[in-house]
């Protein structure tokens, strides 16, 4: 008798366990299904097909593909355009990065310092350059840099320095295509920062003040160790970005003069939608993604090691 009460509550717990026991739900992979589909089309697909074309001779417009091994390696290997628009994608990514990433920092505490609608006033100013329309944006660039009539040059001239022919000259244009890549970039950047200062807790900067701690010490000492996640973050997402120029060189200089703005991205293009060599073209897309993933590779173990949390 007292064997079968004991015996009563066990079976009664297992008999909750399997009702309780979740069934597959098999209905949010079904709604995911067509974005899957198409995102496997659309990206998934070609790149991979990418890395088969770039053993591949092929025209664009022949049916006919013709194996050619590393034939479309080589050649690069021996381009001197290659390595000019390799060295002028590493001259921007060098230049653009930090100082959009200083900028925005210090915009990002220009900002969260003032109180009031003027805060998100300048939130909106700021932010512009991100959404506007980079045709539109390079359009009015080109008027501001005109050699002849540009404000750039008139703003120049009243300070008595000399005026520069910004998009025609080839030891200028490349810097002149940096500014507005560091103008375009730090608005984003400016955004992730105010998400990181909102996250760092407040009582930190109230202990320091108390120990008698300034705002140079504190943003020393406490805001920039607390913003080292974003820091990652945004210096990742900003190389991944650099490395993929093209808009603005493709609007207004065309990569010249003479290649000085010519990048790993743009003779991609002119490769493929211009000589149509999309072997070479593939074989460009397949180094890229290699640099850019050692790159990123080596960010993320270097810099991660200097990651504070709260």
């Amino acid at each position: 008798m007292r064997a079968e009460i004991l015996k009563q509550p066990t079976e009664s717990l297992v008999g909750e366990k399997v009702k309780t026991k979740k069934k597959f739900n098999k209905w949010p992979y079904i709604f995911l299904l067509p974005s899957l589909i198409l995102y496997g089309i659309f990206y998934v697909f070609p790149f991979f097909y990418s890395f088969v074309l770039s053993f591949m001779e092929w025209n664009l417009i022949s049916p006919d593909k013709e194996y050619v091994g590393f034939d479309n390696y080589n050649s690069i290997w021996s381009d001197s355009v290659f390595w000019k628009s390799l060295l002028n994608t590493l001259i921007y990514v060098v230049a653009t990065v930090p100082l959009s990433m200083m900028i925005g920092l210090s915009f990002a505490l220009l900002v969260e310092s003032v109180s009031g609608k003027m805060r998100e006033t300048y939130r909106m100013l700021l932010f512009i350059p991100v959404i506007a329309s980079i045709a539109v944006t390079s359009l009015v660039w080109q008027l501001l840099m005109n050699p002849e009539q540009g404000w750039i040059n008139d703003v120049l001239n009243l300070f008595g320095l000399p005026q520069l022919n910004w998009l025609n000259d080839p030891n200028v244009a490349l810097w002149a295509i940096v500014i507005i890549g560091i103008w375009k970039a730090v608005g984003y950047n400016m955004i992730l920062y105010i998400a990181g200062l909102k996250g760092i807790d407040k009582q930190l900067y109230e202990a320091a003040s108390i120990d008698g701690a300034g705002k140079w010490r504190q943003t020393i000492s406490i805001t920039i160790p607390m913003l080292s996640p974003i820091n990652i973050f945004v210096f990742i997402v900003s190389v991944i970005q650099s490395f993929q120029v093209f808009t603005t060189i493709h609007l207004m200089t065309q990569g010249g003069p003479n290649n000085s703005t010519n990048m790993l991205v743009y003779q991609i293009y002119e490769e493929a939608f211009m000589f149509f060599d999309i072997g070479k073209a593939s074989a460009l897309s397949a180094i890229l993604f290699i640099i850019v993933l050692i790159i990123t590779i080596f960010q993320i173990r270097t810099m991660e090691k200097k990651v504070h949390y709260q």
